[in-house]
């Protein structure tokens, strides 16, 4: 009974938790019958699972004072989330009013059944409470068989469609065209088959039940658990839409940290000129993207600072062993710049050396460029030979001139 507990209660904890964003979310569109469909649907799953915990059983069977009432409760709940799923497919596949005159008839049916099974169950005689095992206790009674048969049916039709559906709509080629929508329906699918196998092995045990075969009766005592974990592919249905396509994907994530180790050594060989200006905003430390950009922005105040100190001699010196290596115009500009860092970063900058031309100084001209010339820079800063040589006949130019 506790392992029960905690699945069904886990289940519909997170499925109130949902029910209560998304009203949050689509508050402003109440009214559209989309949304009406949506968070109908959510409710009815939520409350069912909650409401099929052994310990609500109990609770709600003796607030009812009527044996068995948690049954009618949950079945209903359960048959009209199938028929509310049913409605919200139909609604995202087609214009409003086109899909009203499928859903009109859901709603006229659904509602029916419902009715069907409360006047069934008050015609019963189910005074002894079965929490567990309801229907297979109950299964060859007459209007308890039928109860269950048209509970059953219903919830297998109403996810079949669901099912369909949403595998049909993520093959249209106006939703392959959105991915993150796309996967959300086939979630949205997934969803809708764990009820519908729970009603299939269900109704399978019943009509066993009916043919005098009871060795099958442990499956329908297991098989709602499996419908209960429905929750959870309908939760990453719901959320996949809407925070998809704000997260970035994985390979960018990956090369965003790469990015940042690759720089982080220049970063700090240049953190002492303004430390100051080092910052990681709150609750961004794990962010990459944030953690590069702010490095960015950093090295280039830092860079401009120490521009007064870049001194044309180490450049030059650069430059002419860059050509020498046969290096690539991008793996010049990198070395040049920085050696000219190393030569400004470490000289004490007591006094302004001779300033390179302004015109020479180059930027990125986009995020990704930016990002790959600060990655060059901060290779050979930290492995190129010719940054050493440069920034070594710089030490010995100025070391003789001082002597001099």
């Amino acid at each position: 009974m506790a392992i029960f507990n905690l699945i069904y209660l886990s289940c519909g904890i997170v499925g109130l938790l949902l029910l209560a964003y998304k009203i949050r979310a689509l508050r402003s569109s109440w009214g559209s019958p989309r949304v009406v469909a949506l968070i109908s649907t959510v409710f009815f799953s939520a409350f069912a699972v909650l409401f099929a915990a052994p310990a609500n059983i109990t609770w709600i069977n003796w607030a009812s004072g009527v044996p068995n009432f948690a049954a009618l409760l949950v079945y209903s709940l359960v048959v009209c989330f199938a028929g509310a799923a049913f409605a919200l497919v139909l609604y995202w596949r087609y214009p409003a009013a086109q899909a009203w005159q499928r859903v009109r008839l859901i709603v006229v049916s659904y509602t029916t059944i419902v009715a069907a099974m409360i006047v069934l169950f008050f015609k019963s005689e189910v005074d002894e409470e079965r929490q567990i095992d309801f229907d297979t206790h109950y299964a060859t009674q007459p209007t308890i068989a039928v109860f269950l048969f048209i509970y059953l049916v219903a919830t297998m039709v109403g996810c079949g469609g669901q099912a369909y559906h949403c595998w049909q709509g993520s093959r249209d080629p106006a939703i392959s065209a959105r991915p993150w929508l796309r996967l959300g329906l086939r979630w949205y699918c997934a969803a809708a088959l764990f009820p519908m196998a729970f009603a299939v092995i269900k109704l399978f045990v019943l009509l066993m039940d009916w043919a005098g075969e009871r060795s099958f009766d442990v499956l329908s005592t297991t098989a709602p658990l499996m419908a209960s974990l429905s929750m959870i592919p309908l939760v990453i249905a719901m959320a996949l839409p809407v925070f998809g396509p704000r997260r970035p994907s994985p390979s960018l994530w990956l090369r965003r940290w790469r990015t940042y180790f690759a720089l982080r050594p220049l970063h700090r060989a240049l953190v002492h000129v303004n430390p100051g200006i080092v910052l990681v905003a709150p609750g961004k430390f794990l962010n990459p993207h944030h953690r590069v950009r702010r490095q960015i922005i950093e090295l280039n105040d830092w860079r401009w600072a120490l521009t007064p100190y870049f001194d044309l001699n180490v450049g030059e010196a650069a430059s002419s062993r860059a050509a020498q290596a046969a290096l690539t115009k991008d793996e010049v500009a990198a070395v040049v710049e920085a050696a000219q860092l190393r030569a400004a970063g470490t000289s004490g900058r007591s006094k302004p050396a001779q300033r390179r031309p302004a015109s020479e100084i180059v930027d990125g001209t986009d995020l990704a460029t930016e990002h790959d010339r600060w990655v060059r820079i901060s290779r050979a800063y930290q492995h190129s030979p010719i940054v050493d040589a440069a920034v070594a006949d710089a030490a010995r130019v100025q070391a003789a001139g001082g002597m001099d």
